[in-house]
């Protein structure tokens, strides 16, 4: 069994009657306490409970109250289940002369507690450092649940990076039962040509292809197509967001690990979703990248004009036409009448 709680607050005279339902249908096994004062001012507690598998099945319970100043009702909502997920984690340097910087990013990490540190070669870094850490970002996945980014930058002397040392970004976030847990990524000194080696960019390209006035006219539905070519680097995903920029279920397409060339994602707009100007973001996520390539489509009002004015004319032209064949047929017609009647009197005659 659960227990659930309701807490009336700040009303005056004392008396107050709490009910409780589930589904709209009376519950009787509750407690209601006596009224505390405080200030001249009352509060009173009811508690009730239910089965686990009730409220797991989020059947609707609501605590009512009944009071000469009013009435009032509150729905028990069960809280979502908390999601446990360690981050992505992507560790770049940079050199910028007299210093070195380093940035760590860890991406879609739920709960949102965490800690982030560096070490080099194994042991947290001392000595004169800069370092800064700081909330990146939030978004939802497609199934609702909140994750969490955040970054951390570091700088130190040049003269503490050099061939075959290490720095680690090491993140430490909650898991279940509050257990402590942890994911790393490291960044080791590599000289090339260059010069000390750098974060890998991935070459991308991305275009939305528009739905045909055709398809929306004609069908009242269409396609919108994220075209995604891969020049360089790895994506590992490619995805539709809503207007919210929420993960569109289903909508999404993983390239094969290291294959480069052109991958089209399709996604169907209905024609009330295309004339309303909906807004969708074609998503390409890599390792490479900070933030994901975003790409918006939106249909352009201006266009939705002109394209109603294209149509309109196009029909128009059409009726034009038909009219004036019709008008034809009719003059071919009266001919052939008036010819038949002369040729009728002349042999009469």
């Amino acid at each position: 069994m659960i227990t659930l709680g309701c807490l009336a607050t700040g009303f005056t005279p004392s008396s107050l009657t709490f009910s409780w339902t589930k589904n709209n249908a009376a519950l009787t096994n509750f407690i209601q306490y006596p009224p505390v004062q405080k200030n001249n001012l009352y509060s009173e507690v009811s508690q009730i409970q239910v089965r686990r598998q009730d409220w797991n099945q989020s059947e609707m319970v609501k605590c009512m109250v009944t009071h000469a100043a009013g009435n009032a009702e509150a729905p028990i909502v069960k809280p979502k289940p908390v999601v446990y997920q360690l981050p992505t984690i992507k560790v770049c340097s940079s050199d910028e002369g007299e210093e070195v910087s380093f940035s760590c990013i860890a991406k879609d990490f739920s709960p949102k507690s965490y800690e982030i540190k560096w070490l080099k070669n194994g042991n947290e870094v001392t000595g004169q450092k800069d370092e800064i850490t700081a909330p990146f970002g939030e978004r939802k996945d497609s199934n609702g649940n909140t994750l969490y980014s955040a970054s951390s930058f570091l700088s130190v002397q040049t003269t503490e990076w050099s061939d075959g040392t290490t720095f680690t970004c090491v993140f430490k976030g909650k898991g279940e039962n509050n257990v402590e847990v942890f994911k790393n990524a490291s960044v080791t000194y590599k000289y090339t040509q260059t010069g000390p080696e750098g974060c890998r960019e991935a070459d991308v390209d991305v275009n939305i292809l528009h739905p045909t006035v055709e398809d929306m006219f004609l069908k009242r539905k269409g396609t919108i197509t994220c075209q995604v070519q891969i020049n360089r680097g790895r994506v590992e995903k490619i995805l539709w967001q809503d207007e919210n920029k929420t993960d569109m279920a289903g909508a999404f397409k993983v390239p094969p690990k290291g294959k480069k060339g052109t991958f089209n994602l399709e996604l169907e707009i209905t024609y009330d979703e295309w004339a309303e100007g909906k807004k969708r973001y074609c998503v390409v996520e890599s390792e490479d990248f900070f933030d994901p390539l975003t790409k918006l489509y939106q249909r352009n009002i201006e266009l939705m004009f002109e394209v109603n004015n294209e149509w309109n004319a196009a029909m128009e032209a059409e009726e034009d036409t038909m009219a004036k064949t019709a008008l034809t047929f009719i003059l071919l017609f009266l001919i052939t009448l008036l010819f038949t009647i002369g040729a009728t009197a002349i042999k009469v005659k």
